[in-house]
């Protein structure tokens, strides 16, 4: 029973510390990340400025699932100068019968809104269409679903990404894909990844920017996790160990990769055309990452060194036959080969703190920015 109080009041703390950071960060003025002469840096970088009032969008998605006012969760956007479109609005009477099971699993979660640019705007770099996607929300069952998809490279099987996809292919082929930005959080980054990732290997590459989007497959969580039973084998066992969590990694390593060359010659060889696909295409997304967020900061490893065709982790997942000969279709969101890296340090000591949105919105926010190539 102790216990159990102890970890009550520690999740009550923490929910009340994250709300009054919520509070704080809607306080912000997005207005001022802009500059009317700002001629100076790169082009690319110039675009981070819109960080501030996407990641307000996102807040928006969140505060309206949580069932707020909507005087309240209305500020979010109307103070950045957006409207949000329906849905009924943006689909033809044709396509919304046939997303109407999307549609409904849709309208029970609200995962994601259209939002289109107010005319009189007098924020210049603010794209004309932003799809907003919100994360995860610990209260919901399906989307600790869809979090356990992500896991497993099954994120594709969710109602979501196909109505997902569907707007924002409609949005740019009515409007050009130029003129359209999506943006996500943790869940919501992983599904617009998914469905932009799809688009630039169809020739419709949007903008993206993605906020601590998950790097947690199977095999990278394996990893994690090998580390830390490495000091408790070694700690434990001084003598014995080292050797005893090397046999184990040998043994493991082995399974897996007799899983994953299970007649996947195809595959290996459709991943590698869809990497030099999206590199041909230029298809560059922003990822806004925390050093100690250990649910994103993978991508940081990911993106340290170039590849080759020999490197196959930075283009093609094993993981994926393992979940295909357990689960069925799969579909890798994560691995491709360009980003814009916007990276921030947060208190080591606060790993849950690390991935939450509010970190983002401050509109003096010190980062480091780099643009990085895995090239073949």
């Amino acid at each position: 029973m102790e216990v159990i109080a102890v970890a009550g009041i520690v999740y009550g703390t923490y929910v009340a510390y994250n709300s009054y950071k919520e509070k704080e960060a809607k306080k912000n003025d997005p207005g001022l990340i802009f500059h009317a002469n700002d001629q100076n840096g790169d082009a690319r970088e110039r675009k981070i400025k819109k960080r501030a009032i996407l990641a307000r969008l996102v807040y928006g998605m969140y505060d309206r699932f949580r069932r707020k006012p909507e005087i309240e969760y209305k500020e979010w956007w109307t103070k950045v100068h957006y409207h949000l479109v329906p849905l009924e609005s943006v689909l033809t009477e044709d396509e919304l019968k046939l997303f109407a099971k999307e549609l409904e699993d849709e309208r029970q979660h609200q995962y994601f809104g259209v939002f289109r640019r107010n005319k009189d705007s007098p924020l210049d770099e603010a794209p004309e269409w932003v799809v907003a996607i919100r994360g995860t929300e610990p209260s919901a069952l399906a989307d600790l679903h869809n979090d356990a998809k992500i896991v497993l490279e099954k994120l594709n099987s969710s109602t979501l990404i196909p109505l997902l996809y569907y707007v924002v292919w409609r949005l740019g082929a009515q409007h050009g894909y130029c003129n359209v930005n999506v943006t996500g959080h943790s869940l919501g980054a992983a599904a617009g990844l998914m469905v932009c990732r799809r688009l630039a290997l169809e020739g419709g590459a949007v903008e993206g920017h993605f906020f601590n989007p998950p790097f947690a497959t199977l095999e990278s969580l394996a990893r994690s996790c090998a580390h830390v039973v490495k000091r408790v084998f070694i700690e434990a066992m001084p003598a014995e160990g080292e050797k005893l969590y090397d046999a184990a990694k040998r043994a493991g390593s082995k399974f897996f990769h007799a899983v994953a060359d299970t007649d996947n010659t195809e595959r290996r060889s459709k991943a590698l055309a869809e990497f030099k696909t999206l590199a041909e295409a230029n298809w560059s997304p922003y990822l806004y990452l925390n050093k100690h967020d250990f649910i994103c900061r993978e991508f940081l490893k990911h993106f340290r060194k170039a590849t080759s065709d020999q490197d196959r982790k930075k283009w093609y997942s094993s993981v994926t036959e393992f979940s295909k000969l357990v689960l069925g279709d799969t579909e890798t969101f994560h691995l491709f080969p360009s980003a814009h890296l916007v990276t921030i340090e947060t208190y080591p000591i606060r790993p849950i703190s690390a991935h939450m949105l509010w970190n983002w919105i401050d509109p003096h926010l010190s980062y480091k920015f780099n643009h990085t190539k895995l090239s073949l």
